[in-house]
C-alpha cells in the first residue's frame, strides 16, 4: 500500500511563527493558493485519511477536490499546552521558554518542556498509522493521501521512516511530504519520493 503524506497549507499561524497545535485555525489565503498550486503535481489517490482540525480539511479538498475523506482523531498535532498561539516575543520572558531555547544544543520540537511529550505523540500517531493501515487494506485502497500536520509527520517518520533519520531529518514545508510504501504489519514506512511544498517554515 502507498501512502501520500502530506502536511497541510499554511495558516497566518505560520507566517506569525506561532505555536499552533490544538488550535483549529483556517488556512490562510496563501495556503489555499499553495494547495491549488501543489495538487495538480501530487500523484492521485483513492482516499484521503486526515486530522480533525480544519486547516487538514481544507487542504485535503483543495490537494485531492472530489475524494472521500475519513478523519482520524490520532492523526491532530502536538498539543503545546501554555505555549499555544504564542510565538517567540511572547515567549521570551517565559522561564520555561528561556530553559527550552537555552537547552545545549538549542530548541528541539522532541523535547519541549509543556504539552505532549515527543512519545506521547509518537504512541498517538502510530494509533492513527495503524487505523489508516486497517482501514484502507479493508477497503482494497492501494494508494491514499494522509494529511497531518509537521510535527506529527516528524514524530511518525522518526519512527517507522525507512532509511532512518532523526527526528528533524523528515522535517516538512507547507503542502510537502512524502510518498512510501507502508507494511501494514510492521508500519514501515519506506519512503521513495518526498515533496517540496512551499520549501518554508516548520511551526506546525
Amino acid at each position: 500500500m502507498e501512502l501520500i503524506l502530506i502536511r497541510h497549507g499554511t495558516t497566518q499561524g505560520n507566517l506569525e511563527k506561532r505555536f499552533i497545535g490544538t488550535l483549529d485555525v483556517p488556512l490562510a489565503p496563501q495556503g489555499e493558493a499553495l494547495a491549488w498550486q501543489v495538487g495538480p503535481t501530487l500523484p492521485a489517490v483513492e482516499h484521503v485519511y486526515r486530522s480533525p482540525l480544519l486547516r487538514c480539511r481544507q487542504t485535503a479538498q483543495l490537494l485531492w477536490p472530489g475524494v472521500e475523506q475519513t478523519v482520524v482523531d490520532e492523526l491532530r498535532e502536538t498539543d503545546f499546552g501554555p505555549f499555544e498561539g504564542k510565538n517567540h516575543e511572547e515567549l521570551k520572558d517565559d522561564p520555561l521558554y528561556q530553559a527550552w531555547i537555552g537547552a545545549p544544543g538549542g530548541a528541539n520540537f522532541a523535547a519541549l518542556p509543556v504539552g505532549e511529550s515527543a512519545q506521547q505523540v509518537v504512541e498517538r500517531v502510530s494509533a492513527g498509522l495503524k487505523k489508516v493501515a486497517a482501514d484502507a487494506g479493508r477497503r482494497g485502497f492501494g494508494r491514499v493521501g494522509v494529511v497531518s500536520h509537521g510535527g506529527a509527520l516528524m514524530g511518525l517518520l522518526a519512527q517507522y521512516g525507512r532509511p532512518e533519520r532523526e527526528y528533524y531529518g523528515w522535517m516538512c514545508p507547507n503542502c510537502g511530504g512524502y510518498r512510501a510504501q507502508l507494511e501494514p504489519e510492521t508500519l514501515l514506512l519506506h519512503v521513495t519520493q518526498a515533496f517540496p511544498g512551499d520549501g518554508g517554515n516548520f511551526l506546525k
